[in-house]
């Protein structure tokens, strides 16, 4: 069997589980959030201490890899500038400003999330300029370290991590514009709304693939309306499934090139995104049919570009390779 038939018929066959799982779970979507959800009735937040954590922290890897990305990217142009002296400060800038603003991101969701669960009047302070402004300073010392970092790595090294950190910023805008903008337009509603609103025989659950027109009648003075109908997809799901770009690693670094590395990159990718996934289900947040495209979103698309763009570049350049080595 060759090679290219293997990689068809593996691939038919994780596709067709797949497929199988996501039946499933669109059939018994409401009975698995029944079965997993820990949340007192009457209440839209869970006490249950690995969704909290998930709830907090889910969306952090994300903002990771975006600031590591901008700093190789920062440096790789630091010391390997391009001919136009101004496109190359323009884009170091461009790095720089994202940078932060990630940093930003981050940490101005992280102290919602922490507000929440906690009784230091963090939600009140986020809000206010000073407020604001403290979290951005910290977002820039945070942001600051993490591309000092990247200030001693070798010119090959950033060269080769900069062709990786290119597809981070592609593949990470491209699914979360998606999901994000799915996720306004679906308005499907969120199991702990349901619970929130007292709604025990779940009559304002729809299934995914429906469109939902039907809200909530009275919303006058509901402090979580605006969070209600954001269930389908999971944004969380989607940035925590961002472990996956670890798997394109190998494409562009040697030392990670090899059979240790790519299942212990596989395995960190899979079972952090089996872990966000699960918790968003246990908070209420999500339906398994959220968690499943949210994260799938981001799955897709880095293995459309790793076998489709990446892969298939190194395929048409092995062929010249190999002649030039014999020609040697």
């Amino acid at each position: 069997m060759t090679n290219k038939k293997a990689f068809i018929i593996t691939t038919s066959i994780v596709w067709g589980l797949l497929i199988g799982i996501f039946v499933l779970g669109t059939i018994f979507d409401l009975q698995i959030s029944e079965l997993f959800v820990d949340l007192p009735r009457g209440a839209y937040y869970s006490e249950n201490i690995f969704a909290v954590l998930g709830e907090i922290l889910g969306e952090q890897v994300l903002y990771g890899f975006l600031t590591c990305a901008c700093a190789i990217l920062f440096f790789h142009l630091l010391r390997s500038p391009l001919e136009k002296k101004w496109l190359n400060t323009l884009l170091m800038i461009a790095m720089c400003i994202l940078g932060a603003l990630v940093g930003f991101y981050c940490f101005y969701k992280m102290s919602k999330y922490i507000g929440i669960y906690t009784d230091f009047g963090l939600s009140d302070f986020r809000e206010t300029t000073i407020g604001k402004l403290a979290l951005f300073a910290m977002s820039l010392v945070v942001t600051f370290c993490i591309f000092l970092c990247f200030i001693r790595v070798k010119q090959e090294t950033l060269r080769d991590l900069s062709k990786w950190a290119i597809w981070v910023l592609i593949i990470s805008a491209v699914s979360n514009a998606f999901v994000q903008g799915l996720k306004l337009f679906w308005g499907r509603t969120r199991f702990r709304a349901m619970n929130y609103m007292d709604d025990t025989e779940f009559s304002h659950y729809t299934n995914w693939f429906k469109i939902n027109k039907d809200r909530f009648a009275v919303v006058d003075d509901v402090p979580f309306i605006g969070d209600f109908y954001k269930s389908f997809p999971s944004g969380h799901s989607c940035a925590g499934a961002s472990t996956f770009l670890l798997v394109l690693l190998p494409c562009f670094v040697k030392r990670t090139n090899t059979t240790g590395c790519k299942i212990a990159l596989m395995t960190t990718a899979c079972v952090y995104t089996f872990l966000v996934m699960l918790s968003r289900i246990v908070a209420g947040a999500h339906f398994f049919t959220d968690v499943f495209v949210g994260a799938f979103s981001t799955i897709i698309a880095v293995f459309i570009a790793k076998w489709f763009f990446i892969e298939k570049r190194f395929r048409k350049n092995k062929p010249a390779q190999e002649q030039l080595n014999k020609q040697k």
